[in-house]
């Protein structure tokens, strides 16, 4: 069964929109294929109403990122934007900024980007297809481990072996399918520790890291306790050496050694779970996505109780600001925290949200209708201009 990661559909009805309106991209022919990780993001005055997927802060600039490779920045909390040199024109999925100057951002066909000027202009570090090289030759070590354990397993450990080795070998048809169709796999998140130290994980299982920067990027998969390569949707950090991933079919992997060694929450939710936010506190995180599914830890993601969160659209993306906690997600729901419950606001247009961020001159919304303030009434409901 074939299985879409999030912002995967979106991007496929958002750059075949484009071909068909000539978003200022050349036209697709026969004889003139588009390889989009060649192709520089088009400048378009109309950039900020394209799909954006995410929205951060560096220092006192905000940076969003979307559609067709557009990255976008303020200096000024939403009011005004500028859009990025960006060098390819692929759906971006993620950014983050370990400092104000250096960050990365990530998306499809493997792509991983740097920018070492505050996201004014960017360089292309990795993608795909060096991505492909490293899961091919992982996977096939992976199934030639689980060989060796099975014929050297007797009695009940051989079931569990043979189990073993039938994952590893589905996981490789997946990998050289994956392969056979070129760097196409995306990214769907990214943290960096400090501006030498990252992690990004995406689809598939797909897991790699640095240590000097971006220079080189190596596959970390092989630690993960994720036999059935499930998507990874998010990456975060909510306390120094503790790290958290969530991902499909409620994956929750945790590490307290600063990424060394990995352990499974078991059997968390049905559903996918799309993304991370640590709170004020230091101690609490939220994980929320699919069908309105929220999850608190008060203990770093040691355990986790489900939250009712008065929605079942799915979320995508959340933010803090001094005093709250902001959720936005499917058909426009937005929810506020209001002690360990949350408050639903109105959802505006309906469009879908994608992320949110609390700046200067207050909240800002992204989603499938680009970038929009978030305005605050008499009674305390965000609507979105």
């Amino acid at each position: 069964m074939t299985r879409f990661p999030l912002a995967t559909l979106a991007a496929i009805a958002v750059l075949a929109a484009a071909a068909t309106a000539g978003a200022g991209l050349a036209p697709r022919t026969a004889t003139a294929p588009i390889d989009l990780l060649d192709t520089p993001s088009p400048q378009t005055p109309r950039a900020t109403a394209q799909l954006m997927t995410s929205l951060v802060s560096a220092g006192t600039r905000m940076l969003a990122a979307g559609a067709r490779g557009t990255i976008v920045y303020s200096d000024d909390g939403g009011r005004h934007w500028t859009q990025a040199a960006v060098p390819v024109a692929v759906m971006l999925t993620a950014l983050h900024f370990p400092s104000p100057r250096n960050g990365w951002a990530v998306g499809h066909d493997g792509v991983i980007l740097h920018s070492r000027d505050g996201g004014a202009s960017w360089q292309r570090q990795f993608d795909g297809a060096d991505a492909n090289t490293q899961m091919l030759r992982w996977a096939k070590t992976r199934v030639d481990r689980a060989r060796k354990t099975r014929d050297d397993a007797s009695g009940a450990a051989r079931d569990t072996a043979e189990n073993a080795l039938a994952a590893a070998e589905d996981g490789l048809a997946g990998v050289e399918q994956a392969v056979s169709f070129g760097p196409s796999q995306p990214f769907m998140s990214v943290w960096f520790r400090n501006p030498r130290e990252g992690y990004a994980v995406g689809a598939f299982g797909m897991a790699f890291t640095t240590i000097d920067g971006g220079e080189h990027w190596t596959l970390f998969a092989d630690r993960l306790p994720n036999p059935h390569d499930l998507h990874l949707y998010a990456i975060a950090s909510p306390a120094p050496g503790v790290m958290l991933i969530a991902g499909e079919r409620g994956l929750m992997l945790r590490s307290d050694d600063a990424g060394a060694t990995w352990q499974a929450q078991p059997d968390l939710t049905d559903g996918g779970l799309y993304g991370l936010i640590s709170l004020a506190d230091g101690r609490t995180v939220l994980a929320y996505g699919f069908d309105g599914s929220v999850l608190r830890s008060a203990d770093l993601g040691v355990s986790w109780q489900a939250v009712e969160s008065g929605t079942r659209s799915a979320l995508y993306g959340a933010a803090r600001s001094a005093d709250e906690v902001l959720l936005v997600g499917n058909n426009g729901v937005r929810l506020r925290t209001n002690g360990e419950h949350f408050d639903v606001l109105p959802a505006g247009d309906g469009r879908p949200l994608t992320a949110a961020a609390f700046g200067p001159a207050g909240w800002v919304l992204a989603g499938w209708g680009g970038l929009a303030p978030a305005t605050t009434g008499s009674s305390g409901a965000a609507s979105h201009e």
